[in-house]
């Protein structure tokens, strides 16, 4: 494959793929088309250049659930709430390639996810690794031929790092035990030095371009 880069913008020949993304707000902020360039989605997009490519992620989403979680497709928030969750993305997705038929079946789904569930974990208490089972084999039973890659969460300051440490290990042993792939954020030295992140938490564009570039290369490497 011909590649001519320039800084983070590559020019590649397009991929026969729809890839569709879940998550909480370093994914929300790049638009639900992946076209803003605070999202690290939308330089992935450009490097990847998919046939289609949709994110479903919200600011504020968890995996956990709460006990006054139902199934809600039409809800719009962009703060933690019962059913702002990685079930209800998955719910979204589900009705909108079966029921609407406006979303083509996905080839590759990307889900990073974690961050709210460490940052508010006295309002989500219970473990979240359920929750990675249950969306990981919701989306394998409707999408049998495609790729479920999980992504932990990017380095933030709100814990410790050795919580994010423990919960980055498991989410990889969910992958595991799921047979689904798993990229660690928390081991890559990547974000090191500054003007990665604006507060602590979200990613500045040059954030975004370096963690879409980072996250581009691993898929193009489980792909290939």
């Amino acid at each position: 494959m011909m590649l001519v880069l320039c800084g983070f913008i590559a020019i590649h020949a397009q991929q026969s793929l729809h890839v569709v993304m879940l998550g909480d707000s370093n994914t929300f902020i790049g638009g639900d088309d992946c076209s803003k360039p605070q999202g690290w989605n939308k330089w992935f997009k450009d490097l990847m250049n998919p046939l289609s490519c949709r994110s479903y992620a919200r600011s504020g989403a968890t995996w956990t659930e709460t006990p006054n979680t139902v199934y809600d497709i039409k809800e719009y928030t962009e703060v933690l709430s019962d059913n702002n969750v990685i079930y209800n993305q998955v719910s979204r997705l589900l009705a909108d390639v079966f029921d609407a038929k406006t979303q083509p079946i996905p080839d590759l789904i990307l889900i990073m996810a974690g961050t709210n569930d460490l940052w508010f974990a006295n309002k989500r208490p219970e473990p979240f690794p359920k929750y990675i089972r249950q969306n990981c084999e919701m989306l394998k039973e409707a999408f049998p031929k495609a790729r479920i890659v999980l992504i932990t969460p990017p380095p933030f300051t709100k814990v410790s790092k050795e919580v994010q440490h423990q919960a980055a290990a498991t989410i990889e042993q969910s992958g595991k035990e799921l047979q689904v792939d798993v990229i660690r954020l928390d081991q890559t030295t990547i974000f090191q030095g500054n003007g990665n992140f604006k507060d602590g938490v979200h990613t500045t564009i040059k954030g975004a371009q370096v963690l879409g570039k980072y996250i581009y290369e691993q898929v193009e490497a489980l792909l290939s």
